[in-house]
């Protein structure tokens, strides 16, 4: 195990800090800040810089290769989390709104019924590892609701957001430990996505990310 670098530190900081704002969320019943807020302090954790050139392809590359790297070093951690919401994967994995796929084949065949779009859904990527494909499909929630493409509290994803919640709440406290055991061991944090924008003083002002 590694000790952890001054980046790894600072995501781990972010990490916990977004972690118990979505823990006040969930004590206010607000499911979509807390879904959000979980969701930021993943993002803390697997988040490549995007300022540099070299910046990967995209958010779903870089928590697919942080997913597949915690798993292999976790010692079956991140499956015995992931047991006890077993049914809530299998809700988020089996509803074909969460598939971004599935809206692709819908927009190009133009199919707009609720029922033929259930009955019209396609899998593309069933073959990836049970965890990617998990945090695909949430990732599929998490753009409806920063981008606009939800209401405040709206009905629409209600149950959606009742199932991906505790999934995230098993996961995170895990990666965030595996992080602090693994350090630089997880290539994804040797260095920050982002700097602080403001600030002269703090124990992680200025920091190193490179």
């Amino acid at each position: 195990m590694a000790a952890m670098s001054e980046a790894v530190q600072i995501r781990v900081h972010r990490a916990r800090s977004w972690l118990r704002k979505a823990g006040q969320a969930g004590k206010n019943g607000d499911l979509d800040s807390q879904f959000m807020f979980l969701w930021i302090s993943f993002n803390a954790l697997y988040g490549t810089p995007r300022y540099q050139d070299n910046a990967s392809t995209g958010e779903i590359a870089d928590f697919k290769a942080f997913l597949c790297v915690v798993e292999r070093l976790s010692g079956r951690r991140v499956e015995d989390a992931l047991r006890p919401v077993e049914a809530h994967i299998a809700a988020i994995l089996g509803s074909p709104f969460l598939n971004i796929d599935c809206w692709r084949k819908w927009d190009k065949d133009g199919v707009r019924d609720r029922e033929a779009r259930i009955t019209t859904s396609c899998h593309v990527y069933r073959n990836e590892p049970r965890a990617v494909r998990t945090f695909r499909q949430l990732y599929t929630l998490r753009n409806q609701l920063l981008h606009g493409a939800a209401t405040d509290a709206g009905r629409r994803n209600r149950e959606s957001l009742q199932h991906a919640i505790p999934i995230l709440e098993a996961c995170l406290p895990v990666f965030i430990d595996l992080a602090s055991a693994w350090g630089d061991s997880i290539p994804a944090l040797g260095s920050l996505p982002y700097a602080p924008s403001i600030g002269n003083s703090g124990r992680f002002n200025a920091p190193r990310v490179t």
